[in-house]
């Protein structure tokens, strides 16, 4: 009996999300055995609806925006979730230029930093599981080094001399689905 229990409790482990929000915490699973909690304040959330998805919501606070969707199994999106998410971005923000300088990923996560029209710097997070996206603009970078150095201790963050992009953005790729197409039914 004690094998079975066992190895329901690292099934358990293994399956729980990437990324979950509790309580007015955001979860985030470093590894089978670590959660960073990141404590909300001062935030707004906002739910999202669209046919094709089955949970998808935003969060607005002061350091970071935060866009989860989760859709249906029968949807797919229209190309690779991250760089539609970025052409997104360049038409919201009213972007001339977004250039990528660094790229880090780690399992589920993908860490961006981006030269924006040549002024300022912006950090995302883009978080991935099976029918789940989860993208974070990160307006201070304090999240975003927190995470990457939970994951890698080594990681060296370089761009403490760079002004950082701060906008009050409040868009929703859910809310602009039905017009632009982002995901659809499987085919």
């Amino acid at each position: 009996m004690g094998f079975f229990k066992n190895l329901l409790k690292s099934i358990a482990k293994v399956s729980r999300p990437i990324v979950s929000m509790e309580a007015n915490q955001l979860n985030f699973k470093i590894n089978s055995d670590f959660f960073y909690t990141y404590n909300l304040e001062n935030f707004d959330i906002k739910t999202r609806h669209d046919p094709y998805t089955v949970d998808a919501f935003t969060i607005k606070t002061d350091k970071f925006y935060m866009e989860y969707i989760k859709v249906d199994d029968d949807t797919t999106w229209q190309g690779q979730a991250l760089s539609l998410y970025e052409g997104f971005l360049v038409e919201q923000l009213k972007l001339k230029k977004l250039e990528t300088l660094e790229e880090v990923e780690y399992e589920h996560y993908t860490f961006k930093i981006y030269k924006v029209d040549d002024f300022a710097i912006l950090h995302m997070i883009y978080i991935w599981e099976i029918n789940k996206d989860v993208f974070i603009l990160d307006f201070d970078s304090e999240l975003f080094k927190t995470l990457i150095t939970n994951l890698d201790k080594n990681y060296i963050y370089k761009y403490d001399n760079y002004s950082k992009l701060s906008v009050d953005f409040d868009s929703s790729i859910v809310k602009l689905n039905a017009f632009k197409d982002y995901f659809n039914l499987t085919m």
